[in-house]
């Protein structure tokens, strides 16, 4: 459940997509409840009943939304979304992002008035701005009815339990499809050609949303030091309202040949597999799944080793940490310079994600979080329903008459 589903294309709409193929690959009945798209009405439509072929049928619940946080706000919501519950009888409520409204109403839904077992995965991370807001009541108080809470990193963990202390949070990490990143030495060469890149260039890639928190910035800045003495190009894959800027940039920098966008795509497959090094400088990740998917394509990674990406380099990386634009550029040089090392880490970097992060493992770890749920669904029930007697007789006082209360026999006339 989560207000985040196809047609939007990010990391929460990705690990639901990928999740639910493998829990229906394992005989299990999977239904997806999200919102739904004003867009792409022939696109949705043909994706959902693609999905009703594998055994996943998508709820589409309609209401009002806030177009650019892209979630339902309607208080119609709570009706709607108890309603498909009851008819669908749900034996398992699993929410994704803990800040998602649609989830939370489920999940409020599921626990409170259906007792079903409930999971929630919190995939963000939100610093300690937000933990001093009225927004930390409503998620302490969301999580006293939750059965099980996973985490995709210790660093979101280490954000969840600033106001969740009470329960045990499960770190279990985005997984990677290795079925559809792997090393496509086949095409490698025509793809670079296509893209106009010789055998001598050493290409550094790096994929996401154009966005200042990515700090693609920082990328072209190191490039600008780097061309001066290798024969090396940059390829940023996707879109954003940074694409502008960073294009002025490296014109400015005069190093615009030597800086390929390639605007938005829905699969970076081919452009990882054209390229020799991965890179990000952003500071600010959850995890990285675009780290992880560059991984599985035997790709080195230089990134920042910061927040959720601590968890991907741990015990893997083999380059020193980098912490800032400096390091990054360091271990860029190092890589280039040293094919024997590129080609080392980039093995190392497979092996290191099928070993834990292919669907396999998460899947396996997540419905061990399911069928702890339900023990402790099983254990806590009768707590529930008694809190749902105790507010009910609050309920009942409130209504009751005053006259009512200080009646008595012998205040008769």
């Amino acid at each position: 459940m989560s207000d985040w589903y196809y047609p939007k294309i990010g990391g929460i709409e990705s690990h639901i997509d990928y999740l639910s193929e493998h829990l229906a690959s394992h005989g299990n009945e999977v239904h997806i409840l999200t919102r739904k798209s004003q867009d792409l009405h022939n696109e949705v439509s043909e994706h959902d009943a693609r999905k009703r072929q594998n055994g996943i049928t998508i709820h589409r619940v309609k209401g009002h939304a806030i177009k650019r946080w892209g979630a339902v706000v309607d208080p119609r919501i709570s009706w709607i979304v108890n309603d498909v519950i009851r008819k669908e009888k749900f034996e398992l409520i699993h929410a994704h992002s803990i800040y998602s409204p649609l989830a939370s109403v489920t999940a409020y839904a599921a626990k409170t008035l259906r007792y079903i077992p409930t999971v929630a995965t919190n995939h963000s991370l939100w610093g300690k701005v937000w933990m001093r807001s009225l927004f930390q009541s409503l998620l302490r108080e969301e999580f006293t009815r939750l059965d099980a809470l996973i985490a995709v990193s210790n660093a979101v963990r280490e954000d969840t339990e600033r106001f969740c202390s009470n329960k045990p949070v499960h770190v279990i990490p985005n997984g990677v499809d290795c079925n559809k990143f792997y090393p496509d030495i086949i095409n490698r060469e025509a793809i670079r050609k296509h893209l106009g890149f010789n055998d001598k260039d050493v290409v550094v890639v790096t994929v996401g949303r154009l966005v200042p928190r990515k700090k693609m910035r920082e990328l072209v800045q190191i490039m600008h030091d780097l061309t001066k003495k290798h024969s090396v190009k940059l390829l940023i894959v996707g879109d954003g309202p940074e694409k502008d800027k960073l294009a002025s940039l490296s014109k400015s920098l005069g190093i615009s040949e030597h800086v390929k966008f390639t605007g938005y795509v829905s699969n970076p497959f081919d452009y990882l597999n054209a390229s020799d090094i991965f890179s990000l400088c952003s500071v600010d990740e959850a995890l990285g799944i675009s780290i992880l998917e560059a991984m599985a394509c035997e790709l080195p990674v230089v990134v920042k080793h910061v927040n959720g990406i601590r968890d991907i380099l741990s015990g893997n990386n083999g380059l020193p940490h980098a912490e800032d634009a400096v390091g990054i550029k360091n271990n860029i040089e190092l890589l280039i310079t040293d094919e024997v090392l590129r080609s080392k880490l980039a093995k190392n970097n497979r092996r290191h994600v099928l070993s834990n992060f292919g669907w396999d493992v998460v899947g396996v770890r997540t419905m061990n979080v399911y069928d702890l749920a339900e023990q402790i669904a099983g254990i806590e029930a009768p707590r529930y329903y008694g809190m749902k007697l105790a507010k009910m007789g609050r309920i009942v006082r409130r209504l009751k008459p005053r006259h009512e209360e200080d009646y008595s026999p012998d205040s008769r006339c």
